[in-house]
Order: C-alpha cells, then structure tokens, then sequence
C-alpha cells in the first residue's frame, strides 16, 4: 500500500488524471444504462419506418434540411422541440425517429421529449452521416 501511496505522491497528475477519466467512463456507462429512448442503426430504421410506420423528424438547421432529408421526415429543429411537442402528441402510439447530421442534436431532442414523458422515442445512431454511409438515399424538396 504503501507503494501506491509514494506513486500518488510522486506522480499527482497522472493520478487526477486517472480518476477523471475513470470518472467520465462510469457517467458514460450510466447514462447509457438509464437512457430513455433507444439508439438504431440504418438498417433498424428502415425496419421501424416499415414495420411500425415511425414519423420521422430531422433536427438539422433548415439549409441542411433543404440539401437533402430522409423521406417523409418532418422538419422541426432542436430549438424548437420542446415548443411544438404539442404538434407530436398528435402522433400517439406510433414511433418518433428522430435524426440530425451526427446524431448529437437528435439524442437532445430524445432526451427533451423523455423528460416530457414521450415513449416509444428512438435517435438514429450516427445521424445523416451514417444513414449515407449505409447507401441509403435521401430526397431534395
């Protein structure tokens, strides 16, 4: 023990730095454990769009939106989610798919809309980029 304690001492930096990232990791894990909606890859989307008939919502910015979107996908961005959860509510029973360009800004929108107590709320894990990835298209309005 007493070894552990002289390396500490020794070597405090790598040590905190040890602990944070020994830290970051367990919020990591957590917050992937107690997440509210899921995660789904392209090809599982396809499956939700076609089996379960998801609506689904692009959060990207409007000139993003207007280069190119996924079929049907409705245009609400993420800083306008929480005001026109109303308008989704419409949508009861069936699957929102929420997607954006990386998949940071739809996993925002799914943990806005769990806190609103929304079910059945799913993100496109990698976002655009990997729905194009996966050679699926996208449609210009």
């Amino acid at each position: 023990m007493d070894i552990y304690l002289e390396f500490i001492g020794n070597h405090s930096l790598l040590f905190i730095g040890l602990v944070v990232v020994i830290v970051l990791l367990l919020q990591t894990v957590f917050s992937d454990a107690t997440r509210k909606y899921k995660l789904l890859s392209a090809p599982e989307v396809i499956n939700l769009i076609n089996r379960e008939d998801a609506v689904i919502i692009d959060t990207r910015t409007e000139s993003e939106y207007k280069e190119g979107h996924i079929s049907d996908a409705i245009y609400m961005p993420l800083s306008d989610i929480k005001e026109q959860s109303e308008k989704l509510k419409k949508y009861a029973g069936r699957p929102l798919l929420f997607y954006c360009k990386s998949g940071t800004r739809s996993d925002e929108a799914c943990k806005i809309l769990s806190k609103l107590n929304f079910t059945n709320v799913y993100a496109l894990n990698g976002g655009v980029q990997a729905w194009l990835d996966a050679n699926m298209p996208l449609v210009k309005k």
